[in-house]
């Protein structure tokens, strides 16, 4: 699961933004954490250069590099180990979005620089209307992380696949949509062709059109207006049954219930 892959990201509790220095009181060995955090937590590094391993995965925290936490992860090994004096900007948030389990390192992310550097200033200047200010650029840094991923897939590889990405974003809905059509459409083999489609995106073309699909139906399922066999038919599915096993897969409830539950998360 990619870093806030989903567009419609609900940020619902800012803990606080920390700014962390060791220069001078520069620690000298590896220091343990509590690995059960309570909190999802982004961690832009300023400067210097650190090593943190989270779980399995070992994280090179160098300047203009982010590091994202799991909440309630289950990981058991949480250490940072210091190895030149570090200044970075901790933002401690929680959203009931959908998030990765494991640690994530981006690196060569400069852009986020000022945008960290402004919810630090403004969250501990404290003046009125400094909580939605200070919530106002975590969503532009969640924009921006957002964008990252797609700002470095090659340009020529883009213009490859742009043809399937036309036809699954026109025809995504249908139930005629056809994923050996979508290939054909690039003139490429069907592995090169997903190769490429899984490097711009992190997943399959069959997992993201599920995912478009959705998107789409939690839309319909909000208006209130249609069926649940309605919908199921907007969104491409051949019988209703199967589109609410694949929609409970996906969400962890039923379209029956989906309204409900989020009206007890409001």
């Amino acid at each position: 699961m990619e870093l806030f892959e989903n567009e419609n990201i609900n940020i619902t509790q800012i803990y606080t933004v920390d700014f962390y220095s060791s220069k001078n009181k520069f620690p000298t060995s590896t220091k343990h954490y509590n690995a059960n955090l309570k909190q999802y937590e982004l961690i832009f590094y300023l400067s210097g250069h650190s090593k943190t391993q989270f779980g399995s995965r070992i994280i090179q925290d160098l300047p203009n590099s982010l590091r994202y936490l799991p909440k309630e992860s289950g990981d058991e090994i949480y250490t940072v180990t210091p190895i030149e004096p570090s200044e970075c900007i901790d933002i401690y948030f929680d959203t009931d979005s959908p998030m990765p389990k494991y640690a994530i390192g981006i690196a060569n992310i400069g852009e986020l620089r000022p945008l960290f550097e402004k919810a630090c200033n403004i969250w501990n200047a404290k003046k009125k209307g400094y909580y939605a200010a200070t919530m106002s650029v975590v969503y532009e840094i969640i924009g921006k992380i957002q964008n990252h991923s797609d700002r470095y897939f090659p340009e020529s590889q883009k213009s490859k696949i742009n043809p399937a990405i036309e036809y699954m974003m026109q025809n995504f809905a249908s139930r005629d949509f056809d994923y050996k059509k979508m290939c054909s459409l690039t003139g490429l083999s069907y592995d090169y062709f997903k190769e490429l489609f899984v490097s711009k995106f992190s997943v399959s073309p069959v997992k993201y059109v599920t995912k478009l699909r959705m998107e789409k139906a939690k839309e319909l399922l909000i208006t209130e207006h249609y069926t649940i066999t309605e919908i199921a038919e907007m969104c491409g599915f051949e019988n209703v049954y199967y589109f609410s096993n694949v929609f409970k897969k996906v969400t962890g409830v039923s379209p029956k219930n989906y309204n409900n539950r989020k009206c007890h998360s409001l």
